[in-house]
């Protein structure tokens, strides 16, 4: 028997045909799905919300707290790099010191004293310990401002400590106001109309009125005002009296009170500070660091014979170093000469320091003797100037 099979590629379906095939349903709107299809479509838009709100957390706000943690560390990093060396550059200015106030060795001040040579020595390193620790907070200030995320603020557990001891080399607000209080009890003029604030505004314009009065030499010599002629002296106190009668609302000092006072008037106007400004600090702290390519730290300290030609240098702020402790005279104190006043207010900003080290977490880093010789140095000082003990 013989089968014929049907070729299939060439049939086609007709148009009756056509109208016989169902067509694929149209999609219904979501309202119009079945519970069922609903819960899929939640389920899909929530799966959706969850992972944008996923990679928000993991790409931004995780992100951003990493960075935080990041930071923090790296500040902690360069704080503690520089602590040990700053700790023990603190430690020398405390032992130095500690023969100062403590042990009363300050010979070594007077430029005239014998052994010369070595007397000469003890002062420039007195110096140079001091200018080792302006150095070290220098170095550690850039490297924390060079930190790739920006301005930081950073505050150490020192941060009070150091900022009473930059105050101690820079500030003399509280020179100008005893200078103040000293002439007008000397011309009786009446201060008390006056509070603190208006005292210490008045204290700085009088000491623009004394640069004006002696023609810009108020000490630029300490024997320069004691030369003048007397008619001159006599001149320039009548315009300061003037002056400060005319601010405080005081009555003219008698004419015989002033010329009587001259002598003691002119001294009070020569006197000796040496104010190391903050940005002298910094440039001061800039010339005591270099390099350091064999240390974790990007800075080190010049060596001694490096800053003993710097001491030699026109810079303003190495000219005011280099006399700054010159001739100071424990045994009878100038009360005209403020140095005295910043070395123990600069000593006892060391010696909280130390003991500010000494009281963190870090405390390991603290030579116990050094440490009873800081806390010795800040109670011998704080018997002589109770607010340079306490940092204020």
């Amino acid at each position: 028997m013989t089968y014929l099979l049907a070729d299939t590629s060439t049939s086609k379906v007709t148009p009756a045909e056509t109208s016989s095939v169902v067509q694929a349903p149209s999609p219904l709107p979501a309202a119009m799905l079945p519970p069922t299809a609903n819960g899929a479509l939640w389920a899909a838009l929530i799966g959706a919300v969850s992972a944008l709100l996923v990679s928000f957390l993991k790409d931004y706000l995780f992100e951003r707290l990493r960075e935080r943690r990041t930071r923090r560390q790296s500040e902690t990093d360069v704080y503690r790099q520089y602590l040990g060396p700053l700790c023990g550059a603190c430690e020398k200015v405390v032992w130095r010191s500690k023969e100062i106030f403590i042990d009363k060795r300050y010979a070594f001040l007077k430029t005239s004293t014998l052994p010369l040579d070595f007397n000469a020595y003890k002062r420039t390193s007195t110096l140079y310990r001091i200018a080792t620790l302006i150095g070290w907070i220098r170095g550690m200030t850039l490297e924390l401002r060079a930190l790739p995320q920006g301005k930081t603020n950073f505050t150490t557990p020192i941060s009070t400590q150091i900022a009473a001891f930059q105050k101690a080399l820079a500030d003399g607000p509280h020179v100008e106001l005893h200078r103040l209080k000293m002439f007008c009890a000397l011309w009786r003029l009446d201060l008390s109309r006056l509070d603190q604030t208006q005292q210490a505004a008045l204290a700085m314009r009088f000491e623009i009125e004394a640069h004006a009065v002696t023609e810009g030499k108020l000490n630029a010599n300490l024997d320069h005002l004691r030369d003048l002629p007397a008619d001159k002296k006599l001149e320039i106190c009548r315009r300061l009296a003037e002056h400060l009668a005319t601010e405080t609302k005081s009555k003219l000092p008698d004419e015989n009170v002033v010329r009587e006072t001259v002598e003691r008037a002119i001294s009070g106007l020569s006197y000796r500070e040496s104010l190391l400004y903050r940005d002298w600090q910094d440039a001061l702290g800039d010339a005591m660091i270099e390099r350091d390519p064999d240390s974790a730290r990007r800075f080190r300290i010049v060596g001694y014979e490096r800053f003993t030609q710097l001491l030699e240098t026109d810079a303003p702020w190495f000219k005011i170093l280099s006399k700054s402790i010159d001739d100071i005279d424990f045994d009878k104190i100038d009360s005209n000469d403020f140095r005295s006043q910043q070395l123990q207010d600069l000593s006892a900003a060391v010696a909280l320091i130390l003991i500010g080290i000494s009281d963190s977490k870090d405390s390991y880093l603290v030579d116990p003797a050094s440490l009873k010789a800081a806390i010795q140095l800040k109670d011998a000082i704080a018997k002589i100037s109770p607010l340079a003990a306490t940092g204020a």
